[in-house]
């Protein structure tokens, strides 16, 4: 193919460049005068783009927020966010309560939120938090935080514990929201929850049966309570089920140097072995299910043994995932069950089946904590919402 190539030109004096491109364009602006003009203007645009996007305040930051309890597969769409400082009014059982340990579930939370018990903070906290166990009544310090408590600033009570352990009875109206494991709360603290997979998972049954080479366990601190559950752990024992004791009530863990840190790994391969947990609560109370018996359903693969299945069907745990001892009429029908189960293969997997299903979240209670921090970010609804409990007592109530 023919391609017209124009003769090159060259002229011996440069000057006349411009007065040659003028006459080739036939006057049109294109020349090297509006060329250079243009390339002015290019660059002042520049200049002006990237002063804008430097030195333009910064949008406020986002963050994805944790995976909820309700249903961990789906994240949370991320939400704009401000500082929030939260002051802890009390200790956790004589410790201190840092952001570090509190908000370790949520470490993205920990970018805008932060807890503190420094009492100059105060006066610039989101809301303040009293664990109910370490409050010792209206004390110089307590009277001062009402005397200077502000609007939209909640106050938040803080319980983990059962109603036997209870000794947190403020003002009327002192509290605003509750944050405990009781589903009914401002901030839902759970132990542990479960929720149903989005497709069924391969579980090797056979695999569980062979790692089980002992009988039942139980781990314990509190021996005397209300509900006499040592008595029937001992009646037990007394009808030939052999339950291994350890802790307080039993002999001391040979591989551990205390068993009430149910998250020392030595725990977990203590119990393993085991078929059967003792997952008795010390108090039957609503929602009151501790991480001894997420536990012992997640990782250390044991049939957890209960007291009443109520408190386990309202959390939404699958029947054939323990064995309460109030389904049965008596005592010797309870004991020929779990024999049977002991024994039988069969018969003891199907209580594992369930793990097809059905997957276990661990809370440990403290992830109320990253939920509290996102509700305190938006201000104007906690001001146009307000609330305030005349008595927190019901909030332990057994039932």
């Amino acid at each position: 193919m023919y391609i017209h190539k124009p003769p090159m030109i060259i002229l011996s004096n440069p000057d006349k460049m411009s007065t040659y491109l003028q006459q080739k364009t036939g006057g049109a602006t294109c020349t090297w005068r509006y060329l250079g003009r243009f390339v002015t203007v290019a660059i002042y645009a520049s200049v002006a783009l990237f002063l804008w996007y430097t030195l333009m305040p910064a949008r406020h930051k986002e963050h994805a927020a944790p995976l909820s309890l309700n249903n961990p597969a789906d994240p949370v769409a991320p939400v704009s966010t401000k500082n929030v400082v939260i002051y802890a009014a009390t200790q956790f059982f004589g410790h201190p309560i840092t952001t570090e340990r509190f908000l370790a579930t949520c470490p993205d939370v920990q970018n805008y939120c932060r807890i503190t018990q420094d009492e100059s903070e105060f006066d610039n906290a989101d809301a303040v938090v009293f664990h109910n166990a370490d409050y010792r009544g209206p004390n110089e310090k307590f009277k001062k935080f009402k005397a200077q408590r502000k609007p939209g600033v909640p106050y938040v009570l803080w319980s983990l514990e059962s109603p036997s352990n209870d000794n947190f009875r403020p003002e009327s109206h002192m509290i605003n929201w509750t944050m405990t494991y009781r589903t009914d709360a401002d901030i839902w603290a759970p132990y542990g929850t479960m929720v149903k997979r989005k497709a069924p998972v391969d579980i090797d049954l056979n695999a569980i049966w062979d790692s089980k080479k002992k009988s039942a366990t139980w781990l314990a601190s509190n021996c005397f309570t209300q509900n006499r559950r040592f008595d029937l752990i001992k009646k037990m024992i007394d009808n030939g089920f052999d339950i291994e004791i350890w802790g307080n009530c039993g002999k001391q863990a040979p591989q551990c140097t205390g068993v009430d840190n149910q998250e020392s790994p030595c725990v977990l391969d203590l119990i393993k072995p085991y078929k059967f947990y003792i997952s008795m609560e010390n108090s039957n109370c609503k929602d009151y299910v501790t991480e001894k018996f997420w536990k012992a359903l997640n990782d250390r693969m044991v049939i957890p043994i209960v007291l009443a299945r109520k408190y386990y069907k309202d959390l939404g745990v699958p029947d054939s995932a323990y064995i309460a001892v109030d389904d049965f009429a008596t005592f010797d029908e309870f004991m020929t069950q779990i024999k049977k189960v002991n024994k039988d293969k069969d018969t003891y997997l199907s209580y594992h089946a369930w793990r097809k299903d059905w997957q276990i979240i661990i809370g440990s209670g403290f992830s109320g904590w990253c939920t509290l921090c996102d509700r305190l970010q938006d201000k104007e609804k906690i001001l146009k919402n307000p609330k305030s409990y005349k008595d927190v007592a019901w909030w332990h109530s057994f039932e």
